[in-house]
């Protein structure tokens, strides 16, 4: 936190005002008050300023302390809030707290609705580009499990230089390889594709993502690897007598259990 002294005749006015300045929320204001104004008597006595000293939280300490007032409103307790950042991200891990389970919700529901939350309120400064929000490690947990099968993928990557497209996923297993690569020096993602599901391609940081895009195989596997189903059109038979083309089929016989097609011959 940043440390500002304002001064003025009114303590009203000044902690009014740096909260005007400085679009600080209740929850936010920290300050301590240094001298309170007086008044001279009878001009014997030199009239003083009010002093107050604010504690300016930075943009992280802003995003904690949103999150500290989000869990008080909603009556929920917990032993630690912790914090930690790399580069312009925010993790905040949420311990000990009786209501653990409500807050990861059902496969994590609720800690992705809160997340969601933080990261809105946030979205307009400049100084946070994303906030992950955990709750007793789960999120941990869950990443550990399912990065386990794309981890040889991303390395042939490092590796070969060569960008590869992953399977189509939803967002929140996206958050998952975009967290994990940005962590990895010299690999980069960019996701392509629309609908709830979409597909990330990962790429040497040597790259543009142009290079990334013509070199990455985009188009989906087979299901079951079945080789393509083609349908066969019968065969057009010349009319001799008029010269003109008709397209001529023989019609099954009913009596058959599986009827075939056969080719109709020039008469």
């Amino acid at each position: 936190m940043t440390t500002i002294d304002k001064s003025g005749e009114s303590l009203e006015e000044i902690i009014r005002t740096f909260r005007e300045d400085y679009k600080i929320h209740d929850w936010e204001l920290n300050y301590e008050i240094l001298k309170k104004p007086t008044k001279g008597i009878f001009g014997l006595f030199a009239h003083k300023l009010a002093l107050v000293r604010f504690q300016l939280p930075s943009s992280f300490d802003r995003a904690e302390l949103f999150m500290q007032n989000l869990l008080q409103k909603m009556g929920i307790s917990y032993t630690s809030l912790k914090s930690r950042t790399e580069g312009k991200t925010l993790f905040l891990e949420i311990n000990g707290s009786p209501d653990s389970g409500f807050l990861i919700g059902k496969n994590g529901s609720m800690l992705d609705t809160l997340q969601y939350l933080i990261n809105r309120v946030f979205e307009d400064n400049a100084q946070i580009e994303r906030i992950y929000l955990d709750v007793d490690g789960y999120r941990e947990r869950q990443a550990d499990s399912f990065l386990k099968p794309y981890l040889p993928q991303i390395l042939q990557v490092k590796i070969t230089g060569k960008p590869i497209t992953l399977e189509p996923m939803p967002a929140a297993e996206r958050r998952i390889i975009h967290r994990y690569v940005e962590q990895e020096k010299g690999l980069r993602t960019l996701t392509i594709g629309e609908g709830e599901k979409k597909r990330i391609v990962v790429f040497s940081a040597e790259q543009n993502q142009k290079e990334a895009l013509s070199q990455s195989r985009t188009e989906p596997k087979r299901r079951n690897n079945k080789a393509p189903i083609h349908t066969h059109k019968p065969v057009p038979t010349p009319n001799t007598k008029t010269g003109n083309t008709s397209l001529k089929v023989k019609k099954p016989n009913r009596q058959q259990k599986q009827p075939k097609v056969s080719s109709t011959k020039h008469q």
